[in-house]
């Protein structure tokens, strides 16, 4: 947590409003089952290990629908990936079923590998004509789950496009390129990056540690969670932060840049900036722009020592 201490800038947005929307969009994050819950068959664990050379910056995308995802940058060209797949079912013949209906996809295309969790929960199912990159909207309960456990090794300029929906976070470390990582149902934990991009979810919250702070556009939210994000000293970055039921802390200097509506007072040396929507700052010179959204939580901008 960062420290409120009396030089630390405090800019508050929103606090206390819309409680009974808070309400609301948390029930999702309590409704969320744990895997395999009364399903009594679980198949052995079917685990899949693979490597592809691709190159020092290679685009790396895993769309997981339930489990988590591990991403480790390390030297070389290769990507190496093992994914663990877990079936619980009602009986045996609904873990028969799921494995007959969902698969993993593993597709190169030049310097990219996309790793792609199919199944009739996706748009339309096996028998559509085109496939959907989100999770479907029409599928009913089958009698089983599938989980997916990915973690990868990849080279430190690797893109990453990370997506999974239920059943764990998804983490990624010393990564230099760009980055969309997407959460439902966890959180995003991403460490030692070097790029620019978006870090989501919906129910979780969202760390973000920098080693090289942000160059470019990028965009962090949650809806039922905290973001924080660790950067380095001497950021010169423009903000855009909104939060409905939270405050925004900051390590840095900053110069509110007050939208129309805003007012502003002093609660001892700390500059308070009170609004029910988007607020702007400007860090040291300006720069990229920092977009920080979440609606039931606090944001941290982190200075690290």
């Amino acid at each position: 947590m960062i420290s409120r201490s009396e030089t630390a800038t405090k800019l508050l947005v929103g606090a206390g409003l819309a409680a009974a929307f808070a309400l609301t969009l948390a029930s999702g994050a309590s409704a969320q089952r744990r895997f395999g819950r009364d399903l009594p068959i679980t198949a052995p664990p079917q685990v899949t290990q693979k490597t592809f050379t691709l190159g020092a910056a290679p685009l790396v995308a895993v769309d997981n629908v339930t489990g988590p995802i591990t991403v480790v940058g390390d030297g070389g060209d290769a990507v190496r990936f093992t994914a663990t797949e877990t079936i619980a079912g009602e009986s045996q013949d609904a873990v028969a079923q799921a494995q007959r209906d969902v698969h993993l996809d593993v597709t190169q295309t030049g310097d990219s590998l996309k790793l792609y969790v199919d199944g009739p929960f996706r748009c339309g199912g096996h028998d559509a004509t085109t496939r959907c990159d989100h999770w479907g909207r029409h599928w009913n309960n089958p009698g089983y789950q599938v989980r997916f456990d990915f973690e990868l090794h990849v080279p430190a300029g690797a893109r990453l496009d990370l997506r999974t929906v239920n059943g764990g976070d998804v983490q990624a470390s010393n990564v230099s390129g760009a980055y969309q990582v997407h959460n439902v149902n966890g959180s995003v934990q991403l460490a030692g990056l070097a790029g620019s991009g978006e870090a989501a979810t919906v129910n979780g919250s969202v760390s973000v540690a920098f080693r090289a702070n942000p160059q470019a556009a990028s965009s962090f939210s949650s809806v039922n969670g905290k973001i924080s994000l660790y950067l380095q000293p001497g950021l010169n970055a423009d903000l855009s932060y909104h939060t409905v039921n939270g405050s925004v802390y900051s390590d840095f200097p900053v110069a509110p840049q007050p939208l129309a509506g805003a007012a502003s007072e002093r609660e001892g040396h700390r500059i308070v900036f009170r609004r029910g929507r988007t607020s702007s700052a400007r860090v040291g010179n300006g720069g990229p722009a920092l977009t920080l959204r979440t609606v039931n939580g606090s944001i941290y901008l982190h200075q690290v020592k």
